[in-house]
């Protein structure tokens, strides 16, 4: 709105994933004036890099207390630092009464259990200040096609397909990547059981396959030394996502492959952020559940397929 100042944010975690939450907050008017290292070397790396990339001059921290302590009082935060970290970061930010923009998952970590997820999922959703989002910006593919797909309730498969250039190897790529899937599971069905589920896991690929309340659901997923690609299908009817140009003339699409068409999809990521901004300025708390829902029946689903000793998962 024409008038308002800019909001303040801070990203926590800069490097990768954070440098496009930064330039994607800048573009969308926001005044990016933090970000967190894990060291004070790293911090000031990292704001260097910004700065020349983006133009942007922030101050580098790397002790959270200090960056939340800011004489401007932050408007929001996103956390982008590796998802171990994020469930501490998180209550963080919340405690100071800031709505968070999380990269997923929304937290994970080595040797979780599906009961220690479960807890932590509670402990935010009875946190006051409970006001976050979790990129699982993928889910408005389905939005883009719904009419062009089966009704949920008479889909027999669905199937998705993630190849990214990313550095995780082994399970460590399910748990990068699952949290895509699962929000367009819940986009599509809504939330349903899982049965059966078994995995076949190597090191730069994960395929999985399993019952989703009487869907046949399969998923493959790979990182390192292919070309980015993603892509679903219902009963057959294949999408695959079409990116063209870069920076000011980027553009995504959805190739419908049975009729040929390309169909228009505005950029995901730049529109959550952009749905987040908007929801931190209006006080939707209704924005502010449905999000929770959907983040947490997501974490919940990647909790009962992913955490320490998952059944019916077969390694090789």
């Amino acid at each position: 709105m024409t008038g308002e100042r800019p909001l303040e944010v801070a990203i926590l975690g800069a490097r990768g994933i954070g440098q496009v939450h930064a330039r994607i907050f800048r573009e969308l008017g926001a005044n990016v004036r933090a970000v967190l290292g894990t060291s004070e070397e790293s911090a000031r790396a990292t704001a260097s890099a910004i700065s020349t990339s983006l133009g942007i001059d922030v101050k580098p921290y790397f002790e959270l207390d200090r960056l939340l302590a800011e004489p401007v009082a932050l408007d929001a935060v996103s956390i982008c630092t590796p998802p171990r970290l994020h469930f501490d970061h998180l209550r963080a930010v919340l405690d100071r009464g800031i709505p968070a923009f999380c990269e997923k998952p929304l937290f994970w970590e080595e040797g979780a259990s599906h009961e220690s997820i479960g807890a932590k999922i509670d402990t935010i959703a009875a946190h006051p200040n409970r006001r976050l989002f979790v990129n699982t910006s993928n889910a408005a593919f389905v939005d883009a096609v719904r009419a062009r797909l089966p009704a949920p309730e008479a889909a027999k498969s669905f199937s998705f397909r993630f190849y990214t250039s990313g550095p995780y190897r082994g399970r460590d790529i399910a748990v990068d990547l699952t949290p895509h899937a699962h929000s367009l599971l819940l986009r599509y069905f809504g939330l349903r059981a899982i049965r059966g589920y078994e995995a076949t896991v190597t090191e730069t690929r994960y395929q999985a396959r399993f019952d989703y309340g009487g869907a046949e659901v399969t998923l493959d997923f790979q990182e390192g030394g292919e070309p980015n690609a993603l892509g679903f299908s219902v009963d057959g009817r294949e999408m695959r996502r079409v990116q063209e140009g870069r920076g000011a003339t980027y553009r995504v699409f959805l190739l419908d492959v049975e009729t040929n068409e390309k169909v228009p999809v505005d950029d995901p990521f730049a529109t959550y952020i952009a749905r987040f901004t908007r929801s931190v300025r209006e006080r939707d708390t209704t924005v502010w559940a449905t999000e929770w829902e959907e983040a947490s029946a997501n974490l919940r689903l990647m909790a009962e397929v992913l955490a320490t000793g998952p059944k019916n998962t077969i390694q090789g």
